[in-house]
């Protein structure tokens, strides 16, 4: 097999293996904290996470604003003589970082005792 074939198969492999051990590693620790607990008479209910409103807020506000700012970087790149692509990144963080700090002062003002 030739080289070029190889390398992207090789590193597609250990990139998966890599997850797949990760996952492997992370749930064996978690299982061995709980039983932990169990034995030592304790409730597990603490690994339990509520999904609140909040969250879905969080992300619903960096998402939509991660797409404005793909849309304002394709008018940016189409309209202007920058190279391709160069409008994309700066436009994103800009935006996700707004969309962030905007979810917070409006948490902030919700719930302060945040």
């Amino acid at each position: 097999m030739q080289p070029d074939v190889i390398v992207p198969v090789v590193g597609a492999i250990s990139f998966f293996g890599s997850l797949g051990f990760i996952m492997y590693i992370y749930l064996k620790s978690r299982n061995k904290e709980r039983l932990a607990l169990i034995e030592a008479g304790q409730d597990a209910s603490i690994f339990k996470s509520d999904r609140d409103l909040r969250s879905s807020l969080k992300w619903g506000i960096l998402l939509v604003a991660i797409g404005v700012a793909m849309f304002l970087g394709h008018f940016v790149e189409t309209y202007t003589a920058m190279e391709d692509g160069a409008g994309y990144a700066p436009l994103i963080f800009i935006f996700g970082g707004a969309a962030l700090i905007y979810y917070y002062r409006l948490s902030k003002s919700e719930y302060p005792e945040i």
